[in-house]
């Protein structure tokens, strides 16, 4: 019965996704407790949505769509920052602009 339960932990693939999967599950509620505190719930969202215009524009020129999405998102968390630097806006309010104004230019 031992050797059913260890038997998947012989491959490497097997080893690598439980390491990733406890990874995960410390990383993600302290980052997520951070935001909730912070007001900033939203932001998930709001990048997961910022990046669909740079995934369509890099697959338009034929470059790799890791490098417009991460770029895209890395737009969008700067955008916010600057609303909220240069303006009286709060944070939830900039984020919602943000995800507002992305939204469409990745669904062209």
């Amino acid at each position: 019965m031992l050797d059913l339960l260890l038997e998947p932990l012989g491959y490497e693939f097997m080893r690598n996704a439980i390491a990733i999967g406890v990874l995960v599950g410390v990383l993600c509620p302290v980052v997520g407790s951070y935001l909730i505190v912070q007001r900033m719930a939203l932001l998930g969202d709001v990048i997961a949505h910022a990046v669909l215009p740079g995934l369509s524009i890099s697959f338009f020129f034929g470059v790799d769509i890791l490098i417009g999405a991460f770029g895209s998102g890395i737009l969008g968390a700067l955008l916010i920052a600057w609303i909220r630097s240069q303006t009286r806006i709060k944070a939830d309010a900039a984020m919602a602009l943000t995800f507002s104004s992305f939204l469409p230019w990745g669904s062209r």
